[in-house]
């Protein structure tokens, strides 16, 4: 169950990592582009690994 929840955590992570770029590439500058894919993964990360971090196996249970 646990790496059902990782897989899926990463899947989805990559997927808005990967279309946030593509986006912001086509509608703003170079240095904008540049500084938001730098700080995507800590502006996602940073929330859904410490929600992540902080689940128990029962809240898991219960999917």
């Amino acid at each position: 169950m646990l790496l059902k929840f990782a897989i899926r955590f990463l899947i989805i992570l990559f997927a808005v990592i990967a279309l946030t770029a593509i986006a912001i590439h086509f509608f703003f500058s170079s240095q904008a582009t540049t500084l938001w894919i730098m700080m995507m993964p800590v502006i996602l990360g940073i929330p859904i690994l410490a929600a992540i971090i902080f689940t128990t196996d029962n809240e898991l249970n219960t999917l």
